[in-house]
């Protein structure tokens, strides 16, 4: 078996910037998960800006159309309602 979520995590890591729409297209849904996260957690590393990483969490959630339920578990689970927040405004755009 292999592991999508975790190479996705990893691609995520050393992006320059997040992928454009038509690449992460030919990916699988676990893939672009870890794509994501791992981006955002580089994102906000460097920035120092946990908002900065939320609002971009749900901005590529929904530009790769991804499941925003399971993608704001992650931030529930740190029990940040502020993430959350700034998630769901990266998401609905408003």
């Amino acid at each position: 078996m292999k592991n999508h979520f975790g190479k996705g995590l990893m691609a995520g890591f050393t992006a320059a910037g997040p992928c454009p729409v038509k690449v992460p297209a030919r990916f699988c849904a676990e893939y672009k998960r870890g794509y994501v996260l791992g981006y955002c957690y580089q994102l906000e590393q460097k920035t120092g800006e946990k908002r900065v990483a939320a609002l971009e969490a749900g901005r590529l959630t929904k530009q790769y159309n991804l499941d925003r339920n399971l993608m704001t578990e992650f931030f529930t689970e740190f029990q940040s309602d502020n993430a959350v927040r700034y998630f769901n405004i990266g998401y609905t755009g408003k």
